[in-house]
């Protein structure tokens, strides 16, 4: 039988447990009571417009019986009178005697007619033994079992270790479910796949764990992909209910971070596959305006119509009961003191706080935690909130600006500039470049050691350090650190300036060139670039050549995956330099544009090019197409001899394409014949990797349907004889029995209004 104390529970989830467990257990309804404060009922069940069955909830599990004992004597008993119900029931979280259940009894007669009605702790754990399928939906409580958690490890949650558990574990204690996550639900079981979308700090994150654990709940392996898509594509999930989580899978802060190496394309074979895939889930999350940019840049993404298929988070979902839950939540599962929980509840604060018209969860995560606030006054404590509300990015500040040296500000400012994860090493090496730029500007002295100090003050609150087989590798804390300081950045002209020049990576200049995205920051950013260009341009032509600091995701021998830097081509490299060169106008930025311009002619007459990347190029190129001037003509004729040579794969074929809607008219009547026939012999080819997939018969027969389309070619045959296959290979695995249990606990649908006395009775609890 399980042992559970209920500690990680909040006063309303042990409510929720309660009734969950007496729906069961009863075989009626209990409906949750919300009316008024401290009337007595928590639970109720009505016949005929009478108080059948009324259960108090009582969770004092930091308590002892003797406060239990007092709480019927001198409240809950004059209560219970003037509420005359049939049957009383007590419910509470601390371990009962025998002796402790009569004596209730006896204080509550003739409402409570036997101690069977009277369930503490060990009552409780004997339900779950009983009802298994309450425990198992309610995940905030197992999340704590060891012998779970253990087998969670080692066989539910690959890829995802022992730390990013417990973040999980943690984040389970304080959230609350909304219509954000049945609309998930909804979109999951229909599609298979779900875009979580939503502005920073909205709760995406938490939103895809909950939505992993209710999919391993129905049996499912959770697999988190850290790197990229290759990751997923290199896990069975043909024959293995597995439900795959990616967060900010465009990218953390930056679309640069991300969908490069091909990883566009590679990453809508994955969502086909799963779309049709019957054993397999697929989440993903990022930031609403970055997944816009994608489908600006990126025409494949652009083409792909995710509207149906994106659950975005918007604040509506969250009610005023929503809101108001997850800040009681982080109240009450907080370290801060007494007088710092009473400055939110006095005066009823809390009400300010839920309706203020920047809510978000992610502030008052921060705003809850004793180590952000602790410079604060008790008696400020809720005006700095307020102001932290008003003012989102402020909560940085004060830490940024007052709590670090110049060492660690300094670092943090180069981390802003880098990718989302980084090798220690490399970190360093942009550090001490930028550290010596800003000592030189404002006269200070450096040390060797500055870095080690950096580093150390830096971590833990900002930065969080992990390990890539033997190498240690760095990110961000929290992503909202970030945002701060990408405004810090546009707003500080000579910290912009020393982090162009000083920029040792070819990333830094890609991920600071995204800083003018911002329309907010445009001005600024041109200022700043029309001033210092050739400073800027030659650094940017010096470090072309540069290697990455970007990582990406790697199998090992023995199928363990790590990370390792990306191999950017030149023509990604060059995509960046067409953009400068058309943003700045100037003589120096087209002079050192021809020059990369003859370096990638002369790479496609070698067939050195990286067909994905090239394309991209060449759509910035033609945007340029009036300045290019005479290396034009011989530029786009290598250009057509390099796509349409050497064609082995559907994927080259698709590339073409991609060329050939650039350039329409470049491809006459003869050529495009034998591309045809290229087509028609790739496309019969039989599948030689993996034939036992159907997930591959049935992405190639999609590939070939859309070329199909652009080569108005009939393959109807050969596309159904791969659809065939499939569907035998289908019929061949287990089936995946749906479980149609609703689910416990949570709630709040999203239009119904919550008075403030339904926020009262809910804070209520806090205050005893």
């Amino acid at each position: 039988m399980p042992n559970y104390d209920f500690k990680t529970l909040s006063p309303i989830d042990f409510e929720i447990l309660s009734r969950d467990l007496l729906r069961e257990e009863l075989g009626i309804r209990l409906e949750n009571f919300k009316s008024g404060r401290d009337r007595g009922i928590d639970l109720r069940y009505c016949t005929d417009g009478e108080n059948s069955v009324i259960v108090q909830c009582k969770h004092f599990a930091e308590s002892s019986f003797n406060l239990l004992r007092r709480e019927y004597k001198e409240r809950e008993v004059e209560k219970i009178k003037k509420l005359n119900p049939k049957r009383y029931i007590v419910v509470t979280s601390l371990g009962l005697t025998p002796d402790n259940k009569d004596e209730i009894v006896e204080m509550c007669s003739p409402y409570i007619n036997t101690p069977s009605d009277v369930l503490g702790k060990d009552d409780l754990n004997g339900l779950l033994v009983k009802f298994p399928k309450v425990e198992r939906h309610t995940f905030k409580l197992w999340l704590t079992s060891i012998p779970i958690l253990e087998e969670l490890l080692h066989s539910k949650l690959k890829n995802v270790s022992r730390d990013a558990l417990g973040k999980i574990q943690n984040h389970a204690k304080y959230y609350v479910k909304n219509e954000s996550f049945h609309d998930a639900i909804r979109i999951l079981d229909k599609y298979n796949f779900c875009i979580i979308a939503g502005i920073p700090g909205i709760g995406k994150t938490i939103l895809a764990e909950m939505l992993s654990l209710h999919y391993v709940d129905l049996g499912y392996e959770i697999v988190k992909i850290t790197g990229d898509i290759s990751e997923a594509m290199a896990v069975d999930y043909v024959n293995q209910k597995r439900v795959f989580f990616y967060d900010d899978f465009l990218g953390q802060a930056a679309l640069s971070e991300k969908l490069n190496k091909n990883e566009d394309q590679k990453l809508l074979d994955f969502i086909h596959t799963i779309h049709f895939s019957k054993v397999s889930k697929l989440i993903l999350t990022t930031r609403e305006y970055i997944l816009h940019q994608a489908q600006l840049i990126y025409e494949k993404l652009s083409r792909e119509k995710f509207d149906a298929e994106t659950c975005i988070i918007d604040l509506k979902k969250y009610n005023r009961l929503n809101r108001a839950q997850i800040l009681y939540n982080h109240i009450y599962f907080s370290d801060l003191t007494g007088e710092f929980k009473n400055a939110l509840l006095e005066k009823r604060n809390y009400l300010k706080v839920i309706d203020h018209h920047n809510y978000n969860p992610r502030i008052v995560d921060l705003m809850t935690q004793y180590s952000r606030i602790g410079h604060v006054s008790a008696s400020e404590y809720f005006k700095f909130f307020m102001f932290n509300l008003d003012n989102p990015l402020e909560i940085w500040r004060h830490a940024f600006e007052e709590q670090l040296s110049d060492n660690s500000r300094n670092l943090l400012i180069v981390m802003a500039s880098m990718p989302e994860y980084v090798f220690v090493e490399d970190l360093q090496e942009a550090f001490l470049s930028f550290h010596l730029k800003q000592g030189s500007v404002y006269k200070f002295e450096t040390s060797p050691n500055d870095f080690m100090h950096a580093l150390k003050e830096a971590e833990g609150n900002f930065i969080a350090i992990e390990k890539s087989r033997d190498r240690r590798m760095i990110r961000f804390h929290n992503p909202s650190i970030r945002d701060y300081l990408r405004e810090y950045i546009s707003s500080n002209e000579q910290v912009l300036r020393s982090l162009v020049i000083a920029a040792t990576f070819y990333d830094q200049h890609m991920i600071l060139w995204e800083f003018r995205e911002e329309q907010s920051e445009l001005l600024k950013y041109r200022k700043v670039l029309v001033k210092y260009q050739s400073e800027f341009l030659r650094a940017l032509a010096y470090s072309i050549n540069f290697e990455t600091c970007r990582l990406i995701n790697f199998k090992g021998s023995g199928g363990e995956t790590y990370k390792e830097k990306w191999s950017m081509s030149f023509e990604a490299r060059a995509t960046l330099m067409i953009s400068v060169a058309l943003e700045l106008k100037s003589e120096l930025s087209f002079k050192l544009l021809w020059q990369v311009l003859e370096i990638i002619n002369q790479r496609m007459v070698n067939n050195q090019s990286n067909r994905e990347d090239l394309v991209r190029f060449l759509k910035e190129y033609n945007k340029g197409a009036g300045i290019i001037g005479e290396l034009r003509a011989a530029f786009i004729s290598n250009a057509k001899t390099y796509f349409t040579t050497d064609i082995d794969s559907l994927y080259d074929l698709e590339e073409f394409w991609e060329f050939r809607d650039i350039f329409p008219g470049i491809i006459d009547g003869a050529l495009l014949t034998s591309l045809e026939a290229k087509f028609i012999e790739v496309a019969e080819e039989d599948l030689y990797y993996n034939p036992e997939d159907p997930d591959f018969y049935r992405d190639d027969a999609y590939k070939i349907e859309k070329l199909a389309k652009r080569f108005n070619i009939d393959m109807k045959r050969r596309i159904e004889a791969l659809e065939d296959r499939a569907q035998e290979l289908d019929a061949e695995q287990p089936g995946d029995p749906h479980d149609d249990y609703e689910g416990y606990g949570g709630g709040g649908g999203g239009g119904e209004a919550y008075s403030d006395g339904d926020i009262d009775s809910l804070f209520g609890t806090l205050e005893k």
